[in-house]
């Protein structure tokens, strides 16, 4: 009941709003945690536009991020299901997750439980592949920033939408966004249900998210965020395990957290406090309750010292609380400071650096940095580097033991990370022609292998090395081609193994669409190949295609429709566990 109580807390805290109108040029916070343009940003930099995923009718996080080069999403069977990122070659638990701004709790492994979350209304998806100290401790990989824009002039607008298809699988949401003078908001709701395609595996799925903000002066407001989901997830993935019709597994999260933001001519400046629990129950099988609550306060303030120099510092501190069956496990917290600094040497050529500094209650302090140069060569063609340290301290599902398949090891040493990334970026504007390539090659000391029910284990030394492009092509006026592709080769070099368990060798994405002013289709297909999960075990390759279409019945109703895994594919991305085969749904959006 208490769950169900804060669940609606949420639900009611909702007003109306408009979604924010598309600007010309988008701007981008992921890399430094402050605006700057998409088309500045570097090459390892990605954008997901909320129209882009209402057209693509991708509703999960997870799927959202297969289109991102780098970053291989790995899910263990079917809707629901544990789901891992690796992003390039490091462990799912180096993506730091963050949501307008406040870093999300990443609960017991440090993936925020990416495989149960929608894309929680956010407007825009924007993805950092690499180290960045300004991150915090979890972004040794990389940084997943979900915006959530506000409205900029008065008004108000709705959403809902729902589809229905194979495995009975009913998707429903609903958003409303408002601005009226001084306070301006957005709501958002989504309900997932579907029984997967094998018994007992039914996956039930509650999210809301609020952003309420009143603009108290010019320069002075204070906003309040609000994330809440309920899951439940039967059991039965693996073929090789006994069905159990009465085994699930439920989890519940929320959090909650206001925002002080001051902007002047000079200088700006936000401080957060931030709450989230995570709670994971099993049952019959293990019968047990375990839950982590977090919380953090944040500073941040950017400087501007003239035209072509500015520095921002950071402040910040956070506590993370494990128990177990309403008993307190453990505790452990940090507390750090960073300093970054943004300077044009000329007219065609900037430099970045950010050093952080930590200091871990449980592991020693830390300092990680990053430096980063571009130049442009011609007013269409950059070019990038960047030198970066990470460093990431286990989580509760490495230290602690969660019975069976999840042993702990409290011995466990921190991981550190050397990355070092080369890459250039071409926009062509006249022709709306982009093309972004990466070379990167990152060491690791320390870095956690946990296979199921092996006690988690450092490995003292490994490396990977890859190359990522992604392209946008508008071959006519039409049609559109997006592509990304990625190359990485991950090395156990404690072992003398030439791979990493679960990563892909090889992997991508490719995504056509053609447009008119009544309809829109398009068609999307994903890659993997070369995955190990040991070295007498070889994971399937695959080639999925998917098949998406839009018709815009008047101004406020679209019909939509699309096709998953199209030539039904019988493929496991995780051994001995079933992907979903051949899906079908259809539905309606209302825009009122």
């Amino acid at each position: 009941m208490c769950k169900l109580i804060k669940f609606l807390v949420f639900s009611l805290l909702a007003g109306y709003s408009l979604f924010a109108n598309a600007e010309l040029e988008p701007m981008v916070v992921v890399e430094t945690r402050r605006p700057q343009p998409l088309s500045e940003a570097s090459p390892w930099v990605t954008r997901i536009s909320g129209d882009d995923l209402e057209q693509r009718q991708i509703y999960n996080l997870s799927d959202a991020l297969r289109s991102v080069p780098g970053m291989a999403v790995v899910r263990t069977g079917q809707m629901g299901s544990q789901t891992s990122l690796f992003s390039r070659g490091g462990a799912s638990n180096h993506t730091a997750f963050i949501y307008e701004g406040r870093k999300l709790n990443g609960g017991f492994s440090g993936t925020y439980n990416l495989g149960e979350l929608s894309n929680m209304g956010a407007s825009s998806i924007e993805v950092l592949k690499g180290s960045s100290s300004i991150n915090g401790a979890h972004a040794m990989g990389g940084t997943v920033h979900m915006r959530n824009e506000l409205l900029l002039s008065d008004g108000y607008d709705s959403k809902v939408g729902f589809s229905y298809g194979s495995f009975d699988t009913l998707n429903s949401n609903f958003s409303t966004r408002f601005k009226n003078g001084n306070w301006a908001g957005n709501f958002s709701f989504s309900s997932l249900d579907t029984e997967n395609d094998r018994p007992h595996s039914k996956f039930e799925s509650l999210s809301s998210s609020f952003l309420i903000e009143n603009q108290l002066t010019d320069g002075l407001s204070v906003n309040l965020l609000g994330l809440g989901y309920d899951n439940f997830l039967g059991s039965n993935f693996n073929k090789g395990f006994n069905v159990d019709p009465d085994a699930y597994q439920e989890t519940f999260h929320f959090l909650i957290s206001p925002q002080l933001e001051i902007e002047t001519d000079s200088w700006d400046a936000t401080l957060n406090y931030l709450f989230s629990e995570d709670e994971l129950n099993y049952t019959p099988s293990y019968n047990m309750l375990y839950w982590t609550e977090q919380e953090n306060v944040d500073f941040l303030t950017n400087h501007n010292l003239s035209d072509i120099s500015s520095f921002q510092i950071g402040l910040g501190f956070s506590t993370s609380r494990f128990f177990r069956e309403r008993n307190f496990v453990n505790s452990w917290g940090q507390n750090y400071a960073s300093l970054g600094f943004l300077h044009e040497i000329s007219n065609d050529t900037k430099l970045y650096g950010n050093l952080r500094f930590s200091d871990y209650s449980d592991f020693e302090s830390s300092e990680t940095y990053n430096f980063k140069v571009s130049k442009s060569l011609t007013s269409d063609l950059s070019i990038f580097a960047k030198f970066s340290t990470g460093f990431t301290p286990p989580e509760a599902l490495d230290l602690y033991s969660y019975g069976v398949g999840y042993p702990g090891n409290p011995d466990l040493s921190a991981e550190e990370s050397r990355n070092y990334e080369l890459g250039f970026s071409k926009n062509d504007q006249a022709s709306r022609n982009e093309l972004k390539m990466t070379l990167f090659f990152t060491e690791y000391n320390n870095l956690i292998l946990a296979p199921y029910g092996v006690v988690p284990e450092n490995v003292r030394k490994s490396e990977s090395i890859g190359i990522e492009l992604w392209s946008h092509n508008q071959i006519t006026q039409r049609v559109h081609l997006e592509s990304s592709v990625s190359y990485a080769k991950s090395k156990n070099l404690d072992s003398n193994e030439d791979f990493l368990p679960k990563r892909p060798e090889f992997f991508g994405s490719v995504t056509a669409t053609y447009s008119e002013d009544e309809f829109d289709v398009g068609t999307q297909m994903n890659f993997k190949n070369r995955t190990r999960e040991s070295a007498t075990k070889k994971n399937d390759d695959y080639f999925l295609v998917r098949l998406f279409g839009n018709y815009h019945i008047s101004d406020q109703l679209t019909f939509n429709a699309r096709i998953e895994n199209l030539f039904d594919e019988n493929y496991e991305e995780v051994i001995d566990y079933p992907a979903l085969g051949r899906a079908a749904h259809a539905g309606l959006t209302y825009n009122f």
